[in-house]
């Protein structure tokens, strides 16, 4: 469990916030339906009976307004930012070289860490990352049964759902979603959801009980990013395929990546656009990294970023969104309010609000 110190809602977590109290401001661009920029933008809402109440909505600013080709990568997410949180392309330092996969024994995580692992020493993504590598073990487990089958438990007996193999369940090519957009991924891309678009998946549940319980867990303690833009998968991707650069829809949140299942030849640099990169990487920004099972990366996915996996063998991680620690509770419950006015609205909803990576 994650120590109640820590809790959003905590004194002591305030404090890492920022010292002012004001609302939600977002800017939004064309992506966002005109009618939610017009929706929130009429001067005297208390006339339509359809609108939200004024201390729960949102300030729409259109825009933003972004320097371009300047080689300075900064967050450009595609959808909604929300000024004045702490930003850094990834948050977690890279694993120790000397590190291996099996360092951390057989309860503990990956391999071992620097002293200042996490940025900032930010307690609230410390203590997240702390609880899904110290359930590595397990959750790998549950992808090896669930998934790829390699359990005495896993029957093709259509009857028996727990005990057949889980199937992908997000559409990755679907239209209108964000990967879509001018055949963002290449090759196999396959994802497995305990948490699609905020909603659970009952059948993950059944399958992967302890990783759901890892999740829960995250939930119960405010730290769970659960809106229509959160996600918590097994994300596979195949040898042979990538994923091309892009943004995420927005700065709330931040990305953890639990490598499960890394191909072992990933230390061979490959040439791609000109340059050496490792053979199954990711880019976040200007930054390249490998990744380590059992280690934990972390990054703001509103920075351009992208991935792939060159190798012959499958890379998967476990991939799960939390609140950026920065945004604090009055504002997370205007922006769900925000979100929830929007879906009611069916402005937004199904998979028009993807995932990356």
């Amino acid at each position: 469990m994650i120590p109640a110190l820590l809790r959003p809602g905590n004194e002591f977590c305030h404090g890492l916030h920022r010292h002012h109290s004001s609302p939600v401001v977002a800017a939004m661009n064309h992506h966002l339906p005109q009618q939610l920029q017009q929706q929130s933008t009429r001067t005297n809402p208390s006339n339509d009976t359809d609108e939200p109440p004024v201390d729960s909505s949102a300030t729409i600013i259109q825009g933003p307004s972004l320097l371009t080709s300047t080689g300075v990568h900064r967050p450009s997410p595609s959808l909604f930012h929300l000024p004045g949180l702490r930003s850094l392309p990834l948050w977690t330092a890279a694993p120790s070289s000397s590190s291996s996969p099996s360092a951390s024994g057989a309860s503990g995580g990956g391999p071992s860490a620097p002293k200042h692992r996490i940025a900032f020493n930010d307690p609230f993504v410390s203590a997240a990352v702390a609880h899904l590598e110290s359930n590595y073990h397990d959750i790998r487990s549950e992808y090896f049964a669930a998934v790829l089958g390699n359990s005495d438990q896993i029957s093709l007996d259509e009857n028996d759902m727990k005990r057949r193999p889980l199937e992908p369940d997000y559409d990755v090519t679907s239209r209108g979603g964000e990967h879509a957009t001018d055949a963002l991924h290449t090759g196999s891309w396959d994802w497995h959801s305990c948490l699609l678009n905020g909603k659970r998946n009952e059948k993950f549940n059944l399958h992967c009980p302890k990783t759901a319980s890892v999740v829960t867990d995250l939930e119960k303690e405010g730290v769970l990013f659960g809106t229509p833009f959160g996600f918590a998968f097994f994300s596979t991707l195949h040898g042979k395929s990538s994923i091309k650069a892009h943004t995420g829809p927005m700065n709330l949140r931040l990305r953890i990546h639990l490598p499960l299942v890394v191909p072992q030849d990933t230390s061979s640099p490959t040439i791609s656009q000109g340059r050496s990169r490792p053979l199954a990487g990711i880019r976040v920004a200007d930054q390249v990294r490998q990744w380590t099972e059992g280690s934990a990366l972390v990054l703001d996915d509103s920075y351009v970023h992208e991935a792939w996996n060159d190798a012959n063998d499958s890379r998967v991680v476990f991939l799960c969104d939390i609140w950026h620690p920065d945004i604090r509770i009055e504002e997370r419950h205007r922006i769900m309010n925000m979100f929830d006015y929007a879906k009611g609205k069916g402005w937004i909803g199904g998979n028009s609000q993807s995932s990356s990576s």
